[in-house]
């Protein structure tokens, strides 16, 4: 009876359940990262237009792993001037790249997720919570969010003009993410 026991064990324990995972191709066509500047005179939003995002998820639409990488020199507003003030004040020369990097999701009490991850921003690495919405229709998945990122948290200084005019240094990052699964 004992060795019937055994074997049972050793026959379980070399069959895990496995969850299919997929990839997320995302489509830079349908998809967006924008960030929301406030400044005393000159609001703005600026875009991300390139990025690498590598994004798993499992059979149910769940996010099992995430990381997303990009270039600060790749952040556009549309006006060649503060792009180039803004690449200096953030020393893009010196701390080119940034990341973040999904360490656990929770589900929220209205239905949403909260990622749980690191963001690296101008070589400092901080913890970041980003509430998201993930929907799907068949292959297709969109991942919808965003989250205040606070640049004094990464050695970045505020910006001041004349003792009155400043730069918020709390950024919203929105982001939309589509694309479909890739085959498992």
């Amino acid at each position: 009876m004992h060795w019937r026991i055994i074997l049972f064990l050793a026959g379980t324990a070399v069959l895990p359940a496995v969850a299919a995972e997929r990839t997320l191709v995302v489509d830079p066509a349908h998809s967006r990262v924008e960030i929301g500047v406030k400044a005393t005179v000159d609001s703005f939003v600026g875009s991300l237009e390139h990025y690498d995002a590598s994004i798993r998820v499992d059979e149910a639409g769940v996010i099992t792993q995430a990381r997303f990488r990009f270039h600060f020199s790749d952040v556009i507003t549309g006006k060649a001037r503060r792009d180039a003030k803004m690449h200096e004040w953030q020393d893009t020369a010196h701390h080119p790249d940034g990341e973040f990097v999904l360490r656990s999701l929770e589900r929220a009490p209205d239905g949403r997720w909260v990622g749980h991850g690191l963001l690296r921003f101008h070589d400092v690495e901080h913890a970041l919570d980003v509430p998201i919405a993930v929907t799907s229709d068949g292959p297709l998945l969109a991942i919808d969010g965003e989250a205040v990122v606070d640049t004094r948290d990464f050695a970045l200084p505020v910006i001041r003009l004349l003792g009155l005019l400043k730069v918020d240094p709390q950024v919203a990052v929105r982001f939309h993410l589509q694309g479909s699964l890739a085959a498992p």
